[in-house]
């Protein structure tokens, strides 16, 4: 279980093929120094964990962020999955966004994304009979989702909305053969292995931090209460990922494998 911190200077950032991070409302001085910093990085796209702004019934939050976001966005594509602030009038996020549905898909390569939605805890048979057929169907090597309420959790608030939608999701994506997922709503970085599914928790983007317990996971997880963010880099038959503070300081001992296929 990480604990310390194992700091390098801010300096030159290197090139990542794709970051993610999320929960980026509130504290909007954070998210402009994260997103300044993921820029660059020069990623050709970018996954996002949810939670983008505060209120989303209120014009100006979302101006902010479209003032924050907007040399991201136009030089990477920008992936985000739906979060619990964002939905009180999501038809304004999905207008923002430019998504027509509130789960989709694109392939980059070997890699294939899935945009999902968690609002319902996966009960939706709609959403499911869609993702086992597009994911059954895909023949990329690595295939990740993105939603933002996470299945495994160690912030004792919220263990149980991990235990809810644990048993919907986390059964279909091993079927499914799925690498990894990306997940919010638990503000902070969190990283776990689980019946070989790689679930990355980059929650860290401006909400209040959450006061999480390490003796809630399993011996091996890595955990940092910080504003970060999260790059990725192919590396033949690898994806190796390594975690940012939001100046830019790598947490050298944050270093993972997301995943792997000989």
């Amino acid at each position: 279980m990480a604990s310390g911190c194992s700091r390098k200077p801010p300096g030159l950032l290197p090139t990542f093929d794709f970051v993610a991070y999320g929960d980026c409302r509130h504290n909007t001085k954070v998210h402009r120094e994260i997103v300044g910093n993921i820029v660059r990085t020069a990623p050709r796209f970018v996954l996002v964990t949810g939670d983008l702004v505060d209120q989303p019934d209120q014009p100006e939050d979302w101006a902010e962020f479209r003032d924050i976001a907007k040399e991201l966005r136009s030089k990477s594509e920008y992936l985000c999955a739906v979060g619990d602030h964002d939905w009180e009038k999501s038809d304004v996020f999905f207008r923002e966004l430019k998504m027509e549905k509130p789960y989709f898909d694109r392939r980059f390569g070997d890699v294939h994304v899935f945009i999902l939605d968690s609002r319902q805890m996966f009960k939706d048979p709609e959403q499911v009979k869609w993702l086992e057929e597009t994911a059954l169907a895909s023949k990329a090597k690595h295939k990740v989702a993105v939603f933002h309420h996470p299945p495994f959790m160690i912030y004792p608030k919220r263990m149980i909305q991990a235990d809810d939608i644990r048993p919907q999701i986390h059964p279909l994506l091993i079927r499914l053969r799925f690498c990894a997922a990306f997940c919010g709503h638990q503000h902070g970085f969190y990283s776990t292995v689980r019946d070989g599914v790689r679930y990355v928790v980059t929650a860290g983007g401006g909400a209040p931090l959450a006061h999480v317990d390490p003796s809630l996971g399993l011996k091996g997880d890595l955990s940092r209460r910080f504003y970060h963010f999260c790059g990725f880099t192919f590396a033949g038959t690898k994806i190796e990922a390594r975690v940012f503070e939001k100046d830019g300081t790598e947490a050298e001992d944050l270093r993972f494998t997301l995943c792997e296929h000989p």
